[in-house]
């Protein structure tokens, strides 16, 4: 089937969008069955997106209504042999309208100021029939004057917007920006790369588009070229307390805080964050677990190997970041520092493997809450660090991850129509590395056994220097504010306040009888003694209660990671062997 769409936005201060699609009945087919996505590719959290969806309504080409049904979340059947509403012609269109004003990189957001369309929130398709060759027009505001997106433009009047894409998949997969964003690119591999920046930036002293262009150009090369055909763009959305971003085909949509651009850290983040999402377009919209693809929009997707597909990816966003010298040795070290202290900060990573942190994306990683580092690890952070240990094991062969790199891309060439499996992964990992490699790597992603990461650090000329603080007492609680209130938001696994029953969404009130508000509750390390008694008055659902804490020491963190061998560290992490 061939479906012709048109969106319009009339008043974009509702956040409403009016669809329009035109399409044929099959001459065999007495009924078609037309979804909204309930998922985003990427993104494993089932975000019922028809929740938005105001009215739905399907005419014939004469304007006559015709019989549909609402059969399932998200799912309308429409019934061509209905005795009193058959259409006078094969040809039909579904309308709809549907409300978009969530600002996220998997939602749409329609306000006075842009248009942002995620196509799975958006554009329905039809169940069980190949979409071919699909078509978008788009009619916005007068006021505005740009469309920035990865669809191909098939316009033939500056006046009408109008794209395509070879299927439905890659049709919903390409975001589209609408506006008067500022727009900027550059060549690379002889492709356009489109820049497209929503939302005021505060002055920063830096380059973003030749910092952006350096990791292109770099990871393309280390890739072996690019792998789309056209173009590629990048959707940036600049705005206040905002972080993430979510892969496509050929563009990605980003959300970062443009204050953070004046600090160094916060500008790193800024980086590995470009490189992370450009990495995914050949790990994940191309080298995949055969679970992602084809996709069924309208149930979950699992898989046990979210490991390759967001653990590579993020041990690859900072490799690509010192390699391109966007950072020093000493910042990768000290990114590095800080993965650590947030693996071993994790509880959880005693209880899942990264294989069943993968499987359970859909209730745990995308879904957290109170109890989450105790029950779970995140694979993103894991799976990192896998990858990371993986590298530096190779390197005593002579080898590294571009190897890896090599044999997985290969794979994805030799076959592109179907997902790979952790064994063929794994016997990958075995050519290159040898047999006791690839149990070690095996067992980094199927069981919760510790990794000495100390001695592989140690390797490649790093060196772990840890820090106690002995005399501080610790509860083992994070708290939030309301006002001057402390409520506890976390309780870590085995902590004191674990031990004492604290519990998260307790109020503290007061300690030993005396009254503790905010600005005390930072100072109780030193207040405090380790190894001492003392009695809490919290509220717990709006009743008081006295538990005995007695506070501990804080676990060990790592204070530094040391670089006492540059020469071997750049060796093993720069590919040079």
């Amino acid at each position: 089937m061939q479906l012709e769409y048109k969106l319009k936005i009339e008043q974009p201060s509702n956040h409403l969008a009016h669809v329009t699609i035109k399409a044929k009945r099959p001459a065999s087919e007495s009924t078609l069955t037309f979804f909204l996505p309930s998922w985003s590719p990427g993104s494993y959290l089932m975000r019922e997106y028809s929740r938005n969806i105001r009215w739905v309504k399907v005419l014939d080409a004469k304007g006559k209504r015709l019989f549909f049904d609402q059969t399932h979340k998200g799912q309308w059947k429409i019934d061509f042999e209905h005795p009193e509403l058959k259409p006078s012609t094969d040809e039909f269109t579904v309308e709809y309208e549907i409300y978009c004003h969530e600002l996220t990189v998997r939602t749409s957001h329609i306000d006075e100021s842009h248009a942002f369309i995620h196509g799975p929130s958006v554009f329905m398709g039809v169940m069980g029939h190949e979409m071919l060759n699909p078509t978008l027009e788009i009619e916005f505001p007068a006021l505005w004057s740009k469309v920035s997106t990865g669809l191909k433009d098939i316009s033939e009047k500056r006046e009408i917007f109008k794209y395509e894409a070879p299927d439905y998949d890659l049709f919903i997969d390409a975001p589209i920006e609408i506006g008067c964003h500022e727009t900027d690119g550059f060549m690379a591999h002889g492709k356009p790369h489109e820049l497209a920046f929503y939302g005021p930036t505060i002055k920063h002293p830096h380059n973003l588009k030749k910092d952006m262009q350096t990791i292109v150009e770099y990871t393309a090369e280390l890739m072996g070229g690019v792998p789309y055909q056209d173009k590629y763009t990048f959707i940036t959305h600049f705005l206040p307390g905002k972080f993430g971003g979510l892969e496509h085909c050929n563009s990605t949509a980003l959300h970062f805080d443009s204050f953070k651009l004046n600090e160094r850290k916060g500008y790193i983040r800024w980086i590995e964050l470009v490189a992370h999402e450009y990495f995914h377009t050949w790990n994940v919209k191309r080298i995949r677990p055969k679970e992602l693809g084809p996709f069924d929009y309208v149930n979950e997707g699992y898989t046990k190997m979210h490991w390759l597909t967001e653990g590579l990816t993020s041990f690859m966003d900072q490799l690509i970041v010192l390699r391109t010298d966007l950072v020093t040795l000493p910042e990768y070290a000290e990114m590095m520092k800080e993965n650590f202290n947030a693996y071993f900060g994790t509880p959880g990573r005693r209880f899942h493997s990264l294989e069943d942190s993968s499987f359970n994306a859909w209730i745990k990683l995308y879904r957290p809450d109170e109890n989450s580092k105790n029950s779970s690890v995140s694979y993103y952070l894991k799976g990192g660090l896998v990858f990371f240990g993986l590298n530096i094991m190779l390197a005593e062969k002579g080898k590294g991850i571009d190897d890896l790199l090599k044999l997985l891309w290969k794979r994805y060439l030799d076959n592109p129509a179907e997902g790979m499996t952790a064994l063929e992964v794994y016997s990958m990992v075995e050519e290159i590395g040898g047999a006791e490699i690839r149990n070690k790597f095996e067992s980094m992603i199927t069981t919760t056994e510790e990794v000495d990461y100390e001695t592989l650090c140690k390797q490649m000329g790093f060196e772990f220097v840890w820090t106690s603080e002995d005399d501080k007492a610790w509860l083992g609680t994070d708290c939030t504010f309301n006002g001057e209130q402390i409520i506890i938001d976390k309780v870590t696994l085995d902590s004191p306040a674990y031990k004492s029953g604290l519990n998260a969404g307790d109020e503290i009130l007061a300690i030993d009888g005396m009254r503790i508000l905010k600005p005390r509750y930072s100072e109780l390390g030193k207040i405090l003694q380790v190894d001492k008694p003392y009695v809490f008055t919290i509220s717990r659902l709006d009743v008081l209660h006295t538990i005995e804490v007695i506070p501990g020491t804080e676990p060990r963190k790592l204070k530094e990671i040391k670089i006492l061998d540059e020469g071997k560290a750049a060796r093993v992490l720069l590919g040079k062997h």
